[in-house]
């Protein structure tokens, strides 16, 4: 199928071929008929992209920000990776259309095959043939609806939530400052609703034209004299509301408000907009001032987004969805102008040469539509696309599901560096991100349709790079058709799943290796050889400031387990690892005065207990400061102290002297532990890991939880 994409390094868009997306089990396949472009959200995103890099720093500085953040946890190197990674990749353009349902997920039930829809949402609700959309972000149609007027249900969301912030009462008389494709949806939609609305623009035509269209008085800012027109159209009170819809870097529209609003009145900003509050006329009019937040409740929840879970209409009366079905009646009932804002439709094979051209174009248009063809397509068989080149067999052949951005900047540039591998299958859930995969590392084969690519027998290596929850079906998945299986950690996420990989283990001549990288780096070996020749009993402090995650991150998704089962494996291995000696006991307890509740649990104390008397005690917790760095591991044993501060500065201590380590390019073990995965594919090296010990590495975790809960101590 055909997507829009933007390369966000040098601001390129072009149609691409992308494989169609999977079907999650909480939303549906959806062919587009019509997909809706916003001129100044989509023209904006356009012309960032163009930028250089200092440009675009002093766009985004909250961007770089995080970017000085990143460098001191990973280093300048990694971080760098990361940011160029982002940069130069295929990003989606568009966020509303209307189409068909195609395909349904397992848990979907208000929405079957054939089904009219208005989809909305960025990165689902893209300018492509097939999207997939949660159920939470479609609205069903009556058969009878405009297709192409319900392609603007996403932006009619947003004007509708911008209007509703106001609390609005029959009557009122508002003004709407940018009269551009928001400005105008808000004039029809408060037109439809019985609000007098006072059409305020720097551009005269805009102007006229929503005088032309429903608007009861126009006014050109910084031309004619709104404050005397604003007491005219409400006998002398001023406006009850307004709503800033521009899109400015000027505080002009902010200061001009307290001259044509009431006492109390309400400021909704919607756009853009510099928000310098001059206080001395807003204190003395009390105006109450709010924000409008995108399309409405839901919005950047990934339960109501992702899972599809509605928020109860008795405590939440309008939703995202809600308010692009309240757009809808409004189409249907006919009661909107809305072929005026519909400035121009485009075959969607000319897409790209709009977007190229949109810097010339943008203050032509209110808004463009995308038309789309109609043809029915097999869905199976454009979930996969093969490459025009020649693949080279090599002897290790690797089909990855999953290409993330950790895998993309972490595993996979080290595994392109050894000449006898070849990256021939790659699975990902979307087209766009499997053909960006494809540009930068030469898969021969993407889908997205993780069976296609465990059915090739091509493959020798499977890498599991996707997200937590995941990683068990996919290794049982690569177990059954005895493949060599490289996971990312961990290798499940509780006691059913790793009994059922045990059972299938133990069938299988396949492997496992589970990505514990940090056992591999050469700070850690370094450790390790210094206390080689000691037998006394050793004791480790391993502290993880692991951060505070929003809750919108995917690591806080009620699927994927807790942080600290996702992420501590890595750090109970290299206690195993360097002291070497079975592990018997556990006990473990949440940092917090006993707490429980899940946000605690993300904040753990685990003690563990080895035959030769050895401790290792792991410090895990998100409250610490961001500066501090992420890990430290100090160990004692015979008289002598390796410290390690964060895989960049490694001191042992012995006979009353420090001495620092010095090891260039050195890192937490991603590189050498990909070297060392191929060599065991090459027969050069065995795993290090036998089942029963990833099998241990994963009770620990499990039972550390359990510890904590309980209060209790385990044996192992």
């Amino acid at each position: 199928m055909l997507q829009i994409s933007q390369n966000l390094k040098n601001g390129k868009v072009e149609l691409v071929d992308v494989p169609i997306p999977s079907c999650k089990k909480n939303g549906v396949i959806v062919k587009t008929i019509f997909s809706c472009v916003s001129m100044g959200t989509e023209s904006m995103k356009v012309r960032t992209g163009k930028m250089n890099i200092i440009q675009k720093a002093k766009e985004k500085p909250e961007q770089v920000k995080q970017v000085i953040d990143t460098v001191k946890q990973l280093g300048v190197i990694s971080t760098y990776r990361k940011v160029m990674n982002k940069l130069d990749s295929l990003s989606p353009l568009g966020y509303s259309l209307s189409g068909i349902v195609v395909e349904t997920g397992s848990n979907v039930n208000t929405l079957k095959i054939g089904d009219k829809v208005a989809c909305g949402g960025g990165n689902y609700a893209t300018h492509s043939e097939f999207n997939y959309i949660p159920e939470n972000l479609c609205v069903k149609l009556k058969d009878n609806t405009n297709m192409k007027y319900a392609s603007m249900a996403t932006i009619g969301a947003i004007a509708i939530q911008g209007l509703r912030q106001a609390n609005l009462q029959f009557g009122e008389t508002v003004g709407i400052i940018g009269m551009g494709l928001i400005g105008q949806l808000m004039l029809q939609i408060s037109k439809a609703t019985g609000f007098k609305v006072l059409a305020i623009d720097i551009d005269k035509e805009r102007v006229e034209l929503s005088l032309k269209h429903g608007a009861s008085r126009g006014a050109i800012l910084g031309e004619d004299n709104l404050k005397e027109i604003s007491l005219d159209m409400t006998e002398g009170f001023g406006l009850d509301a307004v709503f800033l819809a521009s899109s400015t870097k000027s505080n002009g529209p902010v200061e001009i408000i307290p001259e044509i609003i009431r006492d109390r009145g309400r400021v909704v900003d919607i756009g853009i907009t510099n928000l310098d509050i001059p206080w001395q006329p807003y204190y003395d009019k009390e105006l109450n001032i709010f924000m409008s937040r995108s399309y409405g409740p839901g919005r950047y929840d990934p339960l109501y987004e992702e899972h599809s879970i509605d928020y109860p209409i008795s405590y939440v009366r309008f939703t995202e969805q809600r308010n692009m079905r309240t757009f809808i009646d409004l189409v249907e009932s006919e009661k909107m102008d809305l072929d005026y804002i519909i400035s121009k439709e485009i075959d969607f094979s000319e897409s790209d040469k709009f977007y190229n051209n949109l810097s010339d174009e943008k203050n032509k248009y209110l808004s463009v539509v995308f038309k789309y063809k109609k043809e029915d397509i097999d869905l199976k068989s454009e979930r996969t696309l093969i490459s025009d080149k020649k693949s080279e067999p090599k002897k290790i052949v690797v089909g990855c599901i999953g290409a993330g951005n950790f895998a993309k900047t972490m595993l996979l540039p080290e595994l392109k560096k050894i000449k006898d591998l070849s990256f021939y299958y790659l699975s990902t859930s979307t087209g766009i991100s499997a053909k960006d995969s494809m540009k930068k590392f030469n898969f021969y084969k993407i889908t997205t349709d993780p069976q296609e690519l465990l059915k090739d027998e091509n493959v020798n290596l499977l890498m599991i790079l996707t997200r937590h929850s995941t990683h068990s079906k996919y290794v049982i998945e690569g177990l059954k058709r005895d493949l060599f299986v490289y996971t990312e950690k961990p290798l499940c996420i509780d006691e059913v799943e790793l009994k059922e990989i045990e059972n299938i283990y133990k069938k299988s001549k396949g492997d496992i290796f589970v990505g514990y990288n940090r056992r591999f780096s050469p700070y850690i070996l370094k450790m390790k050889d210094f206390f080689e020749k000691i037998e006394q009993p050793k004791h480790i402090y391993y502290r993880i400031n692991a951060g505070y995650l929003e809750k919108t991150n995917w690591y806080n998704d009620f699927e994927e387990g807790n942080r600290f089962i996702g992420e501590s494996g890595h750090f109970v291995d290299t206690c195993l690892f360097l002291i070497n000696k079975k592990p018997i006991a556990l006990y473990a307890t949440y940092i917090g005065l006993g707490r429980t509740d899940e946000k605690n649990k993300d904040n753990i104390s685990l003690t563990i207990d080895f035959e030769d008397g050895s401790v290792a005690n792991i410090l895990y917790y998100t409250f610490g400061d961001k500066s501090l760095p992420k890990e430290y591991i100090e160990i004692s044993s015979g008289m002598q102290t390796a410290i390690l501060e964060n895989f960049k500065k490694l001191v042992f201590y012995k006979k009353g002297s420090a001495k620092k380590i010095n090891i260039l390019s050195s890192g937490k073990g991603h590189k050498e532990e990909m070297f060392y995965l191929s060599d065991i594919l090459l027969g050069k090296k065995k795993n290090p890991f036998s089942f029963e010990y990833l099998k241990t590495v994963s009770l620990i975790t499990f039972k550390a939880i359990e510890s904590a809960n309980k209060g209790v101590r385990f044996e192992i």
